[in-house]
């Protein structure tokens, strides 16, 4: 109680603006958002956090679209919610007793919502070798074979897997920013593609990965002898059916596509393949279903730490981890690891530590790419500041990006999307003063947005020096 008065007091002392600096930032600012066209919106503030006051404030109440400074918002309540110390947990669990040939009459695997088995946590920056590595302490255990069924225990996430409110066309649901969430979910739930030419004016060999049968590829490939050639690879909008057409010389790198449905059964699928190819073969099917952790032996148990992911998702902008993120949330929070449950969590969670006096929040999803998501520049910078103060300010400040301009060091979350350019976090002098900004612009009903990505970067010039 005692923290939640102190950060509402911070908040409206916040609220006094002082002269001296409005006064010196009013000729930049003004003119820089004078170039807004008719029909876009803008909104920009900045606060002397040391020192209690606001520096700017120019139509800063006004609630905009975040894009992805979203993830400032569903970061800060992860880490209140769960905690720092908080880890994921997954958990293979045999379906019965070892048998003395090394039998497993089935295995289990009780997804826990983690987001890191990917290229930024496996070794050798290949996703594979995560699975890979829970083969082998299988097999280090004398699993020899599994003579039942590989059970998938999904059950700690609920709901749709994606929110209804992303931008439905093609072009955006096939992306890697729009994989999809799951309790067991692996390489950022994304079908990678690779092309690998054979015999020239042949068909080429399409790999993918996972490796499942509910993945479909539709070949009109053509080899080369040699060179690049020209190629396209696409999902299609409603299947997880993958299009690779165009001509190649040499094998291609991994091109990630989202996953459209069934991402925990396709993951099973691709275990169950690295199970084979370690030796391990699996006589039964991949499956959704309950896994009692105590119906045998705990055969791995990974934990792994929330911070990390929390870096890369700030720093990286990655939408799926913000998604894991929210779903985590309403599970620990509301005992439903949904988006519905997410959302309310996460607001409740951020009102409950800091007190509602921030400003108004609609929080539609936990990454931004929702052009739903709004709240205002001065809601941002009482967030950035409450942050700052609290127990998590180091943490939380160190997962942001670098951006660092002519001695000013700039901690900062970005925000691209059709509708958004956003720009949001921290900026240090050399003294040490330490400021709180927020840049929010919409394409509201003007013809585009372009106009907004070289004003961002003006802005937070004019901010910078402000600062120095």
């Amino acid at each position: 109680m005692h923290l939640t008065a102190r950060i509402l007091l911070t908040t409206l002392i916040l609220g006094v603006v002082a002269q001296a600096r409005a006064g010196e930032a009013a000729t930049t600012i003004e003119a820089l958002l004078a170039t807004v066209p008719p029909g876009g919106m803008a909104g920009v503030a900045m606060a002397q956090l040391d020192q209690r006051q606001w520096v700017v404030r120019r139509n800063a109440d006004q609630p905009l679209s975040l894009a992805s400074t979203t993830k400032l918002v569903t970061t800060a309540a992860t880490l209140i919610g769960l905690g720092a110390d908080y880890q994921f947990r997954t958990r293979l669990v045999g379906l019965g007793p070892l048998s003395s040939d090394g039998t497993l009459p089935g295995l289990g695997v009780i997804g826990g919502g983690s987001p890191c088995f990917d290229e930024h946590f496996a070794q050798g920056r290949d996703p594979d070798n995560v699975l890979r590595g829970f083969a082998a302490e299988l097999k280090r255990q004398g699993v020899q074979r599994i003579g039942g069924d590989l059970v998938i225990d999904a059950r700690l996430f609920s709901g749709p897997i994606r929110p209804a409110t992303w931008p439905d066309d093609q072009a955006n649901l096939q992306r890697w920013f729009s994989a999809p969430s799951s309790a067991f979910a692996w390489n950022d739930n994304c079908i990678e593609v690779r092309i690998i030419p054979g015999a020239v004016d042949k068909p080429c060999t399409i790999e993918t990965r996972p490796r499942s049968p509910r993945i479909k590829v539709i070949n009109q490939t053509r080899s080369l002898a040699s060179g690049a050639g020209k190629n396209a690879i696409s999902r299609s909008l409603n299947s997880n059916t993958v299009v690779v057409s165009g001509t190649c010389g040499r094998t291609t790198a991994w091109f990630p596509l989202a996953i459209e449905s069934d991402p925990d059964l396709m993951i099973g699928d691709h275990f169950k393949a690295l199970l084979t190819d370690a030796g391990i073969p699996v006589s039964g099917n991949v499956r959704l279903g309950a896994v009692d952790p105590a119906v045998g032996p705990l055969l791995v148990d990974v934990r792994q730490p929330l911070m990390p992911a929390i870096n890369i998702c700030n720093q990286r902008s990655q939408n799926f981890y913000a998604e894991q993120f929210l779903r985590l949330l309403g599970a620990a929070k509301a005992g439903e690891g949904s988006l519905v449950a997410g959302r309310i969590a996460a607001v409740q969670v951020l009102e409950g530590h800091f007190g509602a006096g921030m400003g108004p929040l609609t929080l539609v999803d936990g990454c931004g790419l929702s052009y739903g998501n709004e709240a205002s520049a001065t809601y941002l910078v009482n967030l950035l500041d409450a942050m700052h103060r609290s127990e998590f300010g180091p943490s939380y400040r160190a997962s942001l990006k670098d951006k660092d301009l002519q001695g000013i060091r700039g901690l900062v979350k970005t925000g691209t999307h059709n509708e958004s350019r956003a720009l949001a976090g921290y900026l240090m002098a050399g003294d040490q003063r330490l400021y709180a900004f927020a840049i929010l612009l919409n394409r509201g009903t003007a013809p585009g947005i372009t106009w907004a990505n070289a004003l961002r970067e003006k802005l937070y010039e004019a901010l910078a020096g402000l600062a120095r």
